[in-house]
């Protein structure tokens, strides 16, 4: 089994074209390499695109480029991560012409990724909420433990 280490040094397990499966000791510096892998490095508008039409190229990518892979990942972390991700690209393509993906602060992402799991992930995981799905039981325990989130 070869899995992903933190220090921009990648080793992927595959269960079939495009799984992927996350170590038990994936952090949060892990997940983020991947699912930066799946991004350009800089999405661009037209000089003349307002707003608008700079979300819809942002949008038409996501949609065809970007989410299948995350999709084929098969883990609900790095699709939720991305998901997280896509949103915060979306709000910056409505204030600039030009986002530097890699540019945006690891601990924004983080933050708004924590929240997330914080209260969605964490409050079905603890029985609180239904369980919908949305995340991999295993795989957000073992990011939970590595991230010293809660005690699971």
């Amino acid at each position: 089994m070869i899995d992903i280490l933190p220090g921009n040094i990648s080793y992927l397990s595959f269960m079939f074209d495009g799984q992927i499966i996350l170590p038990d000791h994936a952090d949060f510096a892990c997940l983020l390499n991947q699912v930066l892998a799946w991004w350009p490095e800089e999405l661009t508008g037209d000089a003349g695109d307002d707003a608008e039409a700079r979300q819809s190229s942002v949008a038409r990518l996501y949609e065809t480029s970007i989410a299948p892979r995350a999709i084929q990942s098969a883990s609900m972390l790095l699709l939720q991560l991305d998901w997280i991700l896509f949103g915060i690209v979306m709000d910056l393509s409505r204030k600039v012409s030009r986002v530097r993906v890699r540019d945006i602060r690891p601990q924004l992402i983080k933050d708004r990724f924590h929240a997330l799991l914080t209260h969605s992930a964490l409050p079905q995981l603890l029985g609180e909420k239904q369980w919908d799905g949305s995340f991999e039981r295993d795989e957000l325990v073992n990011y939970l433990r590595v991230e010293e989130m809660a005690s699971v």
